[in-house]
């Protein structure tokens, strides 16, 4: 393991203080979590149970900046990948939101060789799936999992929850990948570059049902939300406003909306 020289990959994520400040205080924290995790990798019942960094974060933190393999903490990293094979084929252990595979070993963990067998086996064992792809990015979703492809980082992220949505490109994949698995008709309007307008008509709903699952939460991670009578159905028009100091909206934020337009439950989220 050789964290440390990667410490300026993160600090350049940082732009905390100045860069001076953030290179020291992303080596430092990179020297810390290197003797934390000898010393975790030495116990391995509690590294496989009871890893010291929470989720495995630290672990995603340095897939997230394409650490090489070899600086990964090896026994870590193979226990991660058994996990997620479990978790994609048998459906075994703890959520996995927000999990950092680089696309190879993705693959090789579940005994694939490309894209393309990927998506063509999920899509024979899973009752539905959906995709949308444009230039380096591919999404896959089936059996309520999420998978985001990123060609030109060569990562995969599986169920990106969180992941904020900051370019119209991306928010219509979302859109159209959505629309597609849960059946609900939808239409975008980019009305200017960093404000995006989407409709969605919920059938076999009334405003007030509708109005029952948009909690306080939802509303307010968009810029507007309208629900009105439409044709024996109901419209839901959620605009979207990008800009400096507003947190942006979230994959699973984007999904609910069309969970709440096809009428299928909604998993509640881990905030």
């Amino acid at each position: 393991m050789q964290y440390q020289s990667h410490n300026k990959r993160f600090s350049e994520r940082m732009e905390l203080l100045d860069s001076d400040a953030d290179d020291q205080l992303a080596l430092e924290l990179f020297e810390l979590h290197e003797t934390k995790c000898t010393t975790c990798q030495e116990d391995r019942l509690s590294c496989t149970f009871r890893p010291s960094c929470r989720d495995r974060n630290f672990l995603n933190l340095l897939i997230e900046l394409h650490v090489d393999n070899e600086d990964l903490p090896s026994f870590c990293y193979s226990v991660y990948l058994e996990q997620v094979r479990r978790y994609i084929l048998e459906r075994k252990g703890r959520g996995m939101d927000n999990r950092r595979i680089p696309i190879e070993d993705l693959l090789r963990t579940l005994k694939m060789s490309s894209i393309k067998q990927f998506t063509t086996k999920f899509a024979e064992m899973w009752k539905k799936t959906a995709r949308a792809g444009e230039q380096d990015m591919l999404l896959f979703m089936g059996d309520d999992l999420i998978f985001q492809f990123d060609f030109a980082r060569a990562l995969v992220i599986m169920n990106p929850v969180n992941y904020e949505i900051r370019d119209s490109s991306v928010f219509k994949l979302y859109s159209d990948l959505f629309s597609s698995y849960y059946g609900v008709e939808s239409s975008l309007e980019s009305i200017a570059v960093n404000w995006w307008a989407l409709m969605t008509r919920a059938t076999g709903a009334t405003p007030a049902d509708v109005r029952k699952r948009l909690n306080q939460k939802l509303i307010e991670r968009f810029a507007d939300v309208t629900v009105e009578s439409m044709d024996g159905g109901v419209q839901i028009l959620a605009e979207v406003v990008v800009e400096e100091g507003v947190p942006p909206v979230q994959v699973a934020d984007l999904k609910h909306i069309f969970e709440i337009a096809s009428g299928v439950p909604t998993r509640p989220r881990n905030e």
